[in-house]
């Protein structure tokens, strides 16, 4: 490998590493991208991918190649609680999840995208597909990167390779040494958060938990088809995390001779510290009774529910960032932990390619746009490491206690409390059924959050402070916390830029298809006097009226404009500036204050010519 100082390294090929290889590659900045595996992951891990992340991977051009092999809509729609799947298992409650039934066309309405069911283990081989087909040399596979060094001028790396089973070259064990100019780390906080000193904040080892990957065909014996996750609950074992949960993921469509699924579990005292094959295949027999269920095992992974963040997600020298689980790992309850990740990379890419595309000596000069990566990103990993806590917690402290499933009860006496919501005809279930029906208003944090997946924004852009009088549109409460049970679309600054379907011609588009990968986008249905304003850092789109005057009376009102009036909509899709109507464009009377609002709102120097000016 040439000695050459890359503009940037990625550390982890992972589907957040891979994800900022093919936003690098889209705005045409040469990198080099380290994994230590020969292949993609082996097991399903992540699986619901909410509709900020697919947003994502339509501006990367691979929104179709997902959805040609992701999980139908119809398998889904909800999630349920059993006390089994065999012949005397019963449903003890079901409810839609993930944007499917009563669910559907709330979030239809939010976004060009659909919440999308695709295991990790399906989707890496996209990534990786697309990232090889735009860097072809730069992706290598079979590489660990064992020592960082951050100096002054650029980032050096010590990387090991293994035999590289591609041209069946001889070079295990060779190590090289590898400089860039700016690091990536999504390495999963394998090495790199460590080696640069930076410390993970937050609650470890909160349940000791074991899955496992397996090839049996369940479906022949599932009451529910719609139903995405199913949750167990066996009284004599405590409730249902540690009775354990089920998933499906794929192949699909599925096919009982083909179908995978997940099965994870706390572990109980009396299990043993590592589960071997025999003790994984009796766990799940033990919890689906489903008899003579052949099982094939395909992988066991022993884990640790974690809810951390890292203290920065830049280095102190400023060249190396954190992403995904470098910078956060985020307990499942919730499917916040890849998506999170991935909405990291959609903010840092341009964010760096603007800084690389840059000369050396003038670099330092977009300190304050890289930083914002930070001061945009880390609360946001907080706040959902925080929720999907709570998620966990809320299955033994809501559902279970609902159901009469208390910890420090006698087995017999959570057993008779099942029974007895069960029994209809028992009076003394009539308490219990009751207080799982509101326990489902708790659960919503979990199985029904469009805020929480596609409502959070970026508070430090509110500059003038309008998202505190609206309480940013009723994201917020009175008190600040977010409503995560309902998506308030806004063009309030910070916010995403509410999706509309558009005209293009006689194409229909939507809001989001309007984005450019390296300038800011000002939308606006006038042409004057928009058109008439220049930067280099903002192209202008017109967009035109549809026939539905309704839908655009309803987007203008989302975005707080008239038809007159525009917005200034990042890369990322985010809101930078808006302009209510044609009549307030004062501040921009020309190009040259217009470029330099928009140097000021991106945290950029003036141009030398304009340092005069004042915004």
């Amino acid at each position: 490998m040439s000695q050459t100082v890359y503009p940037v390294a990625i550390i982890g090929g992972g589907p957040v590493g891979l994800a900022t290889s093919i936003s690098l590659s889209s705005r045409d900045i040469p990198h080099v991208l380290f994994e230590r595996y020969y292949s993609t992951s082996i097991h399903p891990k992540a699986v619901g991918l909410n509709q900020r992340s697919v947003e994502f991977f339509r501006s990367l051009g691979i929104e179709e190649d997902v959805k040609r092999i992701r999980a139908p809509a119809d398998s889904f729609r909800s999630t349920a609680w059993y006390t089994s799947l065999g012949p005397d298992g019963r449903q003890i409650f079901k409810r839609n999840e993930c944007g499917g039934g009563r669910y559907a066309e709330e979030y239809k309405r939010a976004s060009p995208c659909d919440y999308t069911i695709l295991p990790q283990i399906r989707l890496e081989p996209i990534l990786h597909k697309r990232a090889k087909e735009l860097n072809p040399e730069g992706i290598i596979n079979g590489a660990t990167v064992v020592g960082i060094e951050e100096g002054n001028d650029a980032v050096k790396l010590r990387v090991r390779y293994g035999r590289n089973q591609i041209d069946g070259g001889d070079d295990e064990g060779k190590e090289e040494s590898v400089e860039a100019r700016y690091v990536v780390a999504a390495d999963g906080g394998k090495m790199a958060a460590e080696a640069l000193g930076i410390k993970m904040e937050g609650e470890r080892d909160i349940v000791d938990m074991v899955s496992a990957h397996i090839r049996a065909p369940i479906s022949r014996y599932h009451p529910d088809p719609d139903v995405l996750i199913s949750w167990f609950i066996d009284p004599s074992l405590g409730g249902s995390i540690s009775t354990g949960f089920l998933y499906h993921v794929g192949p699909y469509p599925m096919e009982p001779n083909t179908e995978e699924w997940m099965f994870a579990c706390a572990l109980n005292p009396s299990d043993p510290q590592k589960f071997g094959t025999e003790d994984m295949i009796k766990r799940i027999h033990r919890t689906l009774k489903i008899p003579k269920l052949e099982i094939e095992l395909k992988s066991v992974s022993h884990w640790f529910v974690n809810s951390i963040v890292a203290e920065r997600f830049r280095s102190r020298g400023g060249r190396v960032f954190l992403a995904g689980d470098t910078a956060h790992r985020i307990p499942p309850w919730g499917a916040l932990g890849l998506n999170t990740g991935l909405q990291d990379v959609q903010n840092l890419a341009w964010k760096l390619a603007m800084a690389v595309k840059t000369s050396k000596s003038e670099e330092g000069k977009y300190d304050a746009l890289l930083n914002s990566y930070e001061e945009e990103r880390r609360p946001i990993a907080l706040r959902v490491a925080h929720s999907s806590l709570t998620n966990l917690r809320n299955h033994s402290l809501v559902m279970d206690r609902a159901l009469g499933i208390l910890p420090d009860a006698a087995p017999e006496d959570n057993i008779k409390s099942v029974a007895a919501f069960l029994d209809k005809a028992d009076p003394g279930g009539d308490k219990l059924r009751d207080a799982v029906e509101k326990a489902q208003e708790i659960l919503d944090t979990e199985f029904h959050a469009p805020g929480a997946e596609i409502g959070w924004f970026y508070p430090s852009l509110d500059i003038y402070g309008e998202g505190a009088k609206s309480h940013h549109g009723g994201q917020t409460t009175e008190r600040g916390d977010m409503v995560v049970t309902e998506y308030f679309p806004s063009a309030l600054p910070g916010h995403h830029v509410p999706h509309a379907w558009l005209k293009r011609g006689a194409k229909q588009i939507s809001t989001w298809d309007l984005l450019d990968t390296e300038k800011c986008v000002l939308i606006s249905m006038a042409e004057e006097p928009w058109t008439e304003l220049h930067s280099d850092l903002v192209k202008i789109e017109t967009i035109e009226p549809t026939a539905d005057l309704d839908m655009d009376r309803d987007w203008f009102r989302l975005c707080g404009i008239d038809s007159s009036g525009a917005v200034l909509v990042r890369p990322d899709g985010i809101v930078l500036w808006r302009c209510k109507d044609a009549g307030n464009v004062s501040e921009i009377a020309s190009s040259e204050i217009f470029d330099d609002l928009i140097r000021h709102l991106l945290k950029l120097p003036a141009r030398e010519r304009h340092e005069a000016s004042s915004i």
